[in-house]
């Protein structure tokens, strides 16, 4: 088998409410589809994020990929996305989209999942996290979450809608004390709930240690990169040797695991198979993780169907999966696999079954969303288009 051909197609989603983080704001979720035909009448699915720069990677890669076998998935890496490459000029997310859709076409062309081709599934459905976000009202003036209160409800709604059973919610956004207090009324709200605290590595190693000791009490799941790099993140281990610490900022690549491992940094590795390259890759890494006696998560990126997809394959596949995986999903609106939207049962998601990534393409639903990202500006996550020219500084507090 040879591949053929790679296209790429844009796409924007639009999502309940924008999504308000320590550094900017999401209107929408924008990713690249990507889908590579090979000359047995074959096609793979891929997606990575979006964006202009990542249109760019996959222009790149394109002639290199025509004539080669998708099974020769190590040699193509090394062609592709050499180490060197990843690390010096950021091939990496476009790379981990082609990888998914090589390794659809393997499962397309032996008819089994993409789990087989991994080392098969230890679970047959993932649990995940609520994500909790301070939101802006949308269009119709609903959706907003901006306090307290609103954030119990919201929460309440999710699993009231989606049964789900961690919650993660998303700091950064307002002022230490008001998030503390925040943590505290859904702990109150939901005692028996897993919850977690993320506030994108936008504090100071000092509020980083206020925040856990007034929270000590309140059975916080893990904090996840409190601080900005290993050595701040070091510092709060060693201060607050009782709360779980968990990353996927200052600890994100395979060269972090060793010295995270070696110097204490952190309990849980967030693992993502866009960020490590691609599922064969993060699938690695959370082996590397097993040996090391680091607990495995998953972030998530605002993914589209397809690589939904691609995260329960990996997820399925990792024994040292200890805590439910971030999820950005249940904030689509519509999704562009056939079928729409994958659904959640009990909070949990079942693992595709079919052949390859086990998704199909809604053509239909793919140029409306092309359509739609013609008008949005992609790829950007780093602003808040309801404050233009506002410079959050960092650490912002």
């Amino acid at each position: 088998m040879k591949i053929t051909n790679v296209r790429w197609t844009p796409a924007f989603i639009p999502i309940e409410a924008p999504l308000r983080y320590a550094f900017g704001s999401h209107p929408g979720f924008s990713r690249i589809i990507i889908e590579v035909d090979t000359d047995e009448g074959i096609t793979g699915l891929g997606e990575c994020y979006g964006g202009a720069s990542r249109e760019g990677q996959l222009a790149e890669m394109k002639p290199l990929l025509i004539g080669e076998d998708p099974f020769q998935l190590e040699r193509i890496r090394w062609k592709l996305a050499a180490p060197t490459s990843l690390k010096l000029f950021g091939y990496v997310l476009g790379w981990a989209g082609l990888e998914f859709a090589l390794l659809d076409i393997q499962g397309q062309a032996t008819s089994r999942p993409v789990s087989d081709l991994i080392g098969g599934r230890v679970r047959d459905e993932v649990p995940f996290s609520a994500y909790l976000f301070y939101r802006y009202a949308n269009a119709s003036g609903k959706g907003e979450v901006s306090n307290q209160d609103q954030m119990v409800e919201f929460s309440q709604e999710l699993i009231s809608k989606y049964g789900f059973e961690t919650l993660k919610y998303k700091n950064g956004v307002l002022t230490p004390d008001e998030e503390i207090q925040t943590f505290i009324a859904l702990r109150e709200t939901f005692p028996e709930h897993k919850i977690r605290l993320d506030p994108n590595a936008a504090w100071t190693v000092t509020t980083a240690v206020r925040v856990a000791h007034c929270l000590h009490e309140y059975d916080v799941e893990y904090l996840e990169d409190p601080v900005w790099g290993m050595r701040a993140m070091q510092r709060v281990n060693a201060k607050v040797p009782w709360i779980t610490l968990a990353s996927n900022m200052s600890v994100f690549a395979f060269e972090d695991l060793v010295p995270t491992a070696m110097n204490d940094i952190l309990d849980v590795a967030l693992l993502d198979p866009h960020w490590y390259g691609g599922i064969t890759r993060a699938r690695l890494a959370g082996h590397i993780c097993e040996a090391f006696g680091i607990d495995v998560g998953m972030h998530s990126g605002a993914e589209f169907g397809i690589s939904q997809a691609a995260v329960l394959h990996l997820a399925s596949a990792l024994p040292n999966l200890t805590v439910a995986p971030d999820s950005h999903y249940h904030h689509l609106v519509d999704d562009i696999i056939v079928g729409g939207k994958m659904e959640y049962h009990g909070g949990k998601m079942a693992v595709p079954k079919g052949p390859g990534l086990g998704v199909k393409l809604d053509r239909d639903k793919l140029m409306k969303y092309n359509e739609l990202s013609k008008s949005q500006q992609m790829g950007s996550w780093i602003e808040d288009p309801r404050r233009p020219g506002t410079i959050t500084h960092q650490p912002k507090y």
